[in-house]
């Protein structure tokens, strides 16, 4: 039951993300859901109640269920991140992301580079050993996602590492938008390598620059991506 709930969520959220139902629009009835899904009305009830739990839709007695302004959705949800990053590109979403990466991962990086324990460390090189070797894009991906995870997890400051689960989705939607046909780029590789070594030197300002013109180099080929 919890898997098909999931499922319903993901098909119903996903459409709402990608425009299929506009703000305003009311939703289709428990009973015609249950028709297209297949699924008891009891499922597809709670499957709106957490659809209203991530800011999506208001679920009104006799009015129905309604899709909220975008302003209203809770945009940290990793299942709303998901979304947004399967819908057609999105140049606001996308822009907004990167600003705030520049705002979060700077400080994060620097506080890594003075703080990050041993086993941290070590963490951050498999991670990055991992994209150097990576022989396609999902794998790179996978692990490019590991090596900033990591790098948050070191910084050792709660409230930063407690955005690691949204930023993992920030990142994914970023990494996704910023490839294109598969070839690692050197360039990318090279700047996650200047990240790791200043955090292995205990170097704070060297891993805030790495870390933004890594930034820098994704808004380049998000950029270049948009263009094609």
């Amino acid at each position: 039951m919890r898997n098909f709930h999931h499922q319903i969520v993901d098909a119903v959220g996903a459409s709402i993300v990608a425009g299929r139902y506009a703000e305003g629009a009311q939703l289709p009835t428990e009973p015609q859901l249950a028709q297209t899904y297949g699924a008891s009305r009891l499922i597809i009830r709670e499957a709106m109640k957490s659809l209203a739990a991530k800011g999506l839709v208001s679920i009104r007695p006799r009015t129905g269920t309604h899709v909220l302004p975008r302003a209203e959705w809770n945009l940290f949800d990793p299942a709303v991140l998901g979304w947004q990053s399967e819908a057609p590109p999105d140049k606001k979403l996308i822009a907004d992301l990167m600003e705030l990466r520049q705002t979060i991962e700077p400080l994060a990086a620097r506080l890594a580079a003075a703080r990050a324990q041993p086993q941290q460390v070590a963490d951050i090189r498999e991670a990055f050993e991992a994209m150097a070797q990576a022989q396609t894009q999902a794998s790179y991906i996978e692990a490019d996602l590991r090596f900033h995870g990591a790098v948050v997890r070191s910084c050792d400051n709660q409230f930063i590492r407690q955005l690691e689960t949204a930023l993992s989705a920030v990142w994914k939607t970023s990494f996704q938008a910023s490839s294109d046909a598969w070839g690692p780029d050197a360039q990318a590789l090279e700047l996650h390598r200047s990240l790791l070594h200043s955090i292995e030197a205990r170097d704070p300002q060297g891993a805030e620059a790495a870390v933004l013109a890594l930034i820098a180099r994704a808004v380049v080929r998000i950029n270049h991506t948009q263009v094609q």
